[in-house]
This record gives structure tokens, sequence and C-alpha cells, in this order.
């Protein structure tokens, strides 16, 4: 049985609970538990809430099937605030978005999916504006208007180049290398319109199995 002692529920019993996907950080959304809804997601793995305008407690995903899987919870030190990380099955908002933080605030409800997901979303997004808008002073529109195997060519450099950091064993160039390596494999996806969150959703399937049953 969980404890629950060390939460500070609010006067109406709720605690209010931010939604986090496990695979690549997102904020999707924010909304509010209470003791029992926050028991029924810990039993069922399927995160629940409760509506404040409805009175009543809901399954996220129960009408549109957008359902989110419970991966882990976490509180925050003062006790007041979930973090719940959870894998989406479909779009998180019911506007159909990722998730529910999709606009600036000075940027008057303009969509920005910047917001979703962290530093390789950002940089595999510049990739995507470069092969879209191509600039004779960008090195990222020069690598891909000469082509896959241009692309794929310092791909392979950039492999090379981290092997040898790590063969010198010194933690700046190891770092230096690798942030090259994943750059340019973020060219290659962009390349070929594969997006970061399908490797994540590759990943997240491997994530608890075992990789030499894999391999075998």
């Amino acid at each position: 049985m969980t404890d629950f002692s060390r939460l500070k529920f609010d006067a109406q019993g709720l605690i209010p609970a931010v939604v986090q996907d496990w695979r690549d950080g997102s904020v999707l959304m924010l909304a509010f538990m209470n003791r029992e809804a926050l028991e029924k997601t810990l039993a069922t793995k399927s995160v629940h809430f409760w509506s404040r305008s409805r009175q009543k407690l809901w399954e996220k995903g129960e009408t549109s099937g957008h359902k989110l899987a419970l991966k882990d919870l976490f509180v925050d030190c003062d006790g007041d605030t979930l973090l719940v990380k959870a894998e989406p099955a479909g779009p998180t908002c019911h506007t159909g978005e990722k998730a529910c933080f999709f606009s600036r605030l000075d940027d008057d409800g303009k969509k920005t999916p910047e917001a979703w997901g962290g530093i390789m979303e950002r940089l595999y997004q510049t990739v995507q504006d470069r092969k879209r808008q191509p600039s004779n002073d960008s090195y990222t529109s020069t690598l891909l208007q000469g082509g896959i195997d241009k692309v794929l060519k310092k791909v392979v450099e950039e492999a090379g180049e981290v092997v040898l950091a790590a063969k010198g064993g010194k933690k700046e160039e190891i770092v230096y290398e690798t942030a090259d390596l994943f750059f340019h494999a973020l060219v290659a996806l962009g390349y070929c319109d594969i997006t970061p969150d399908e490797v994540y959703r590759e990943l997240a399937g491997r994530f608890g199995k075992s990789g030499l049953r894999k391999k075998s």
C-alpha cells in the first residue's frame, strides 16, 4: 500500500499533477488528482484525474482512446505537486495536438511545437527548416543538398571521431565528438523524414528487455 501521508492535498482534497512523456520529456498536460484518482492510477497503470468542472473521476482517454500509460510517479520536494511520467497513446490535448502547451504567451495563440521535447527536437526542427528553405550560408543546407551519401559520410566520420576520443579518454573530447555525432545523425533522420519521436518509440519498446535475447 502506497503511503500518501507526505502528500499535501489542498482544501478540496486535490493535488496538481504534471504529466510528462517518459520517452522525450515533453510536458503534455496539467490536471488534478484526488486520493481516489491517485489510487486508481496506481492500481490500473492508466492515468486518472479528478474533474473539477464535472466533479467526477475520469480516466484520460476514456472517450478518445488516447490514454496515458503510467510509467513512473514522483512527488516534488514540498509534497504538493505530482510528476506523472506516462506513455501517451496518441495526442494528449483535446485539440489533437501532441501536448497542451503549444503556444508561447507572447505569440497570441500561434502554434509553436518547439515547446515539446528538448534540444534534440529543436535541432531536428532546424534540420527540417533548412530542408524546406535552403540557405547558402547554412552548413546543414549544404549537407542536405549534397545528398544522402554526403550526409552518411559525415555520420561515419563523426562516429570514428567518437571512437578515437573515447580511446584517448579525455572527457571534453568525448562530449564534443558525441555532440557532433548526434547532430549528424539528426541530419540523416531529417533527410529520410524520420522524426526523433519514432526513434524514442523504438527505444521505449526495447526498454526492460534483454538485448542479448533480442540479438539471438
